[in-house]
Parts: C-alpha cells; sequence; structure tokens
C-alpha cells in the first residue's frame, strides 16, 4: 500500500503543525487584536436604572450616536423626542427605534441648529411637551469654511452657538422637571482655543482648529451654566464619547474624500475606533444612573468623571464667553446664583 501524498500545507507546516510556529503567531495576532478592540471599545453603561415616562430630547437622533442613544433610552422607558434636520431621515430612524422598543412614545421634530429660526420653532412646536433631559448630540467635524444662515461658521454654530440657544430656550421646562442636560462634547476641546474677538475664525480657517473652539466651548458652557443653574435643580455635564467610526458628521473627513485615502485606514479604523452603539455609553450612563443627581460641571469619559480643558476652569473666561454668547444669539444672560 502506497501512503498517499500529503497535502501542500501539511509540507509547509511540517508533519507536526503544532510542532511549528505559525498557529502561535496567528493565536497571538489574534489575542493582541481582541485585546485592543476591547481596550479602544471603552466601558459600558454600568447603570442599570430605568427613566420610565421621562422626556428626551436627543438632537441628531437620526444617526449614529444620536440613534444608539435613542434605541437604549427608549429601551430604559424613555418618550423620545428625536430633533433631526431631516424629518424623513428622522421618521426612519423612528422605525429603527421601534424595533428595539415597540411601544416607546416617539416623536420626530424638525430642527436645524445652523438656524435659529429652526430651533426657535422647534421649542414653539413642543407646546405644553415636559423636558426632563435634553442631550446635545449633534455636531460637524471637518466641514468646509462657510456660513450658517445667521452668519456664523458651521463648527460654531452647529456644535455650539445653537446648543446654547436650544439649552436656554428650554430651561423653564428643564426647572419644571429638575432635568438634566448632556453635552456631547470630544476630547479635541483640550486643544482647542478660544477666539474671543473672532469667533468666526475669519482669515485664520482651519476645520481641525474650529471643532476644537466648538468643543471647548462646549465644555465652558457646561461649566458655567453648571455655576448659574446651581440650586436649580437642573444639572450639566458634558461628556467625551470616544473616536466613534460609522456616523455621518465625519462626511467631510479628509479620509472620506477619496478611496484611495480611505481604503488603507479602513482597517486602522475598525481597531482603534468605537462603534455607535460603544459610543454612546456614556451618554445613557449620564442620563440614567440616578447618583448623579446632584452631579454638575463635569466631564465624563467611559463611563467615568475626567478631567476636562484647563481653559474650562478659567472662570474669567466662561464668564467672557458666555456673556458674548448671549449677545451673538440674542437673550438674556442668566444671573449667577448665589447659592
Amino acid at each position: 500500500m502506497v501512503d498517499a501524498e500529503p497535502p501542500e500545507f501539511v509540507k509547509y507546516l511540517g508533519e507536526d503543525p503544532l510542532s511549528s510556529w505559525w498557529p502561535w503567531v496567528v493565536a497571538l495576532f489574534v489575542g493582541v487584536v481582541t485585546c485592543i478592540k476591547g481596550y479602544m471599545g471603552g466601558a459600558d453603561c454600568p447603570s442599570k436604572a430605568r427613566i420610565d415616562s421621562k422626556w428626551v430630547i436627543v438632537t441628531g437622533a437620526n444617526c449614529g450616536i444620536g440613534l444608539e442613544t435613542a434605541k437604549e433610552l427608549a429601551k430604559k422607558g424613555a418618550k423620545l423626542i428625536l430633533a433631526c434636520r431631516d424629518e424623513k431621515k428622522g421618521e426612519e430612524a423612528r422605525d429603527e427605534v421601534r424595533k428595539v422598543a415597540q411601544n416607546a412614545v416617539l416623536i420626530v421634530e424638525k430642527l436645524d441648529l445652523c438656524s435659529f429660526e429652526s430651533i426657535k420653532q422647534f421649542v414653539t412646536n413642543l407646546g405644553n411637551t415636559e423636558v426632563d433631559i435634553l442631550i446635545n448630540n449633534a455636531g460637524v467635524v471637518f466641514h468646509p469654511e462657510g456660513r450658517t444662515v445667521d452668519g456664523f461658521e458651521f463648527h460654531l454654530q452647529t456644535n455650539y452657538l445653537g446648543p446654547f440657544l436650544l439649552t436656554h430656550l428650554l430651561l423653564p421646562k428643564l426647572k419644571a422637571r429638575k432635568g438634566r442636560v448632556i453635552n456631547v462634547s470630544c476630547v479635541a476641546n483640550f486643544a482647542g482655543d478660544i477666539h474671543m474677538e473672532n469667533l468666526n475664525m475669519e482669515g485664520c480657517y482651519s476645520s481641525r482648529e474650529a471643532f476644537g473652539q466648538s468643543k471647548l466651548a462646549l465644555v465652558m458652557m457646561t461649566v458655567e451654566m453648571a455655576k448659574r443653574l446651581k440650586g436649580s435643580g437642573v444639572t450639566f455635564n458634558a461628556l467625551h464619547p470616544g473616536m466613534v467610526r460609522g456616523t455621518q458628521h465625519m462626511r467631510h473627513s479628509p479620509f472620506s474624500s477619496s478611496i484611495i485615502l480611505k481604503a488603507p485606514m479602513v482597517p486602522w479604523i475598525w481597531l482603534f475606533t468605537k462603534n455607535p452603539h460603544q459610543g454612546c455609553q456614556t451618554t445613557v450612563y449620564l442620563a440614567i444612573e440616578s447618583g448623579l443627581q446632584k452631579t454638575t460641571g463635569k466631564y465624563f469619559a467611559d463611563c467615568s468623571e475626567t478631567n476636562m480643558a484647563e481653559k474650562a476652569h478659567n472662570g474669567d473666561l466662561t464668564k467672557a464667553l458666555y456673556e458674548k454668547t448671549c449677545q451673538l444669539v440674542g437673550i438674556k444672560s442668566i444671573e449667577k446664583s448665589k447659592h
């Protein structure tokens, strides 16, 4: 009887594959990738609390982190107002949320943060609807230089001025419910600078710097409003969701503009970033955790309080920015609490 010729891969690995170093290399590679993915995925929301019957507004709820936030909160019993610039996409998002929370109360309302008029109309449309939690989630990054209908740089208005005005207009409702304001910022706030005399960055525009400025301003708003509303029952906290892939706000990224640039980056983006579900965990935590009822003016990442940009601790700077912002959006400033 003639022995059969061994397969080519056995010849390559040797008669005993376990004696080869290849299986160990593969196992090590898989182990390293698994560890990196686990670490970069961040923490899951540790709270099991529910927020049954509480009204929650999520801006930018039609995709990415906003949509995943809406899904998670709907499963926690929240009544949701999906605030979206595109109502059709908002309705599609509503259908997606219903798949995970069939009996959830879901309302889609048009909201374009690039228009102060749209923000005011949104608040008017709410009528007598209560608001327990406002999640300022919508944002843009790497947007080409340009101006909104109100004459402001896109990052500045979408990421900061719009949420600033929306929050102030909703304060009566939030005060009545001792509500929470959750501002989705970004680690870019650490590198941001406030161009106080040139917030539109005319003549020195950089999408990266404009984004950093807007996210730093959002954290500074969090700190300043926490001071001014101290004792009102309304809390203000900001967060970094992590580096998240699969969100439409990255559509202006240089890597999205060319398949030649994007293709080589895909494996690295997959490895070193979170998916939107992972990215929403800290937002959900800040919305539902009962132990945070009196926590205000803080900054979180991976469901834990952490340090914020040093500039946000500059009381004179946060005050000056707050007063100037009130002028820009056309509202009266709130007097600092004496509590």
